[in-house]
């Protein structure tokens, strides 16, 4: 089932890049705010249990999903532009095998227990 949802992640990552360049945007940006959602590691600094769920808030489609709800009310073309890559990102992520974290071990990820 893991590799079924690595599969399916790196779908939605080809998608969401289609969609990035269908819209125009600058490939160059695309791949320079890539990894920017990774900032949400900065918790783990504080302890491990409000690391992961600062983690785990920035690697869920929620919030971006959400910001791109807010371009259809604005159609401000920077908002789409940044939901599309953090929805690359964390789809890039899963089909990695990152999945969310669990707080016990960063090693942990919810792609590996399925």
């Amino acid at each position: 089932m893991s590799n079924f949802i690595r599969l399916e992640n790196a779908a939605v990552f080809l998608v969401t890049l289609c969609v990035y360049l269908i819209f125009d945007y600058t490939l160059l940006i695309f791949l320079l705010l890539l990894l920017v959602p990774d900032v949400f590691m900065f918790g783990y600094l504080i302890n491990k249990e409000i690391g992961s769920r600062i983690y785990n808030i920035g690697h869920t489609y929620i919030v971006p999903i959400f910001i791109t709800l807010i371009f259809f009310l604005v159609h401000e073309a920077m908002i789409l532009q940044i939901a599309l890559v953090w929805l690359a990102h964390i789809s890039m992520d899963r089909a990695f095998g990152f999945g969310l974290k669990y707080a016990f071990n960063f090693d942990k990820t919810t792609i590996q227990k399925v």
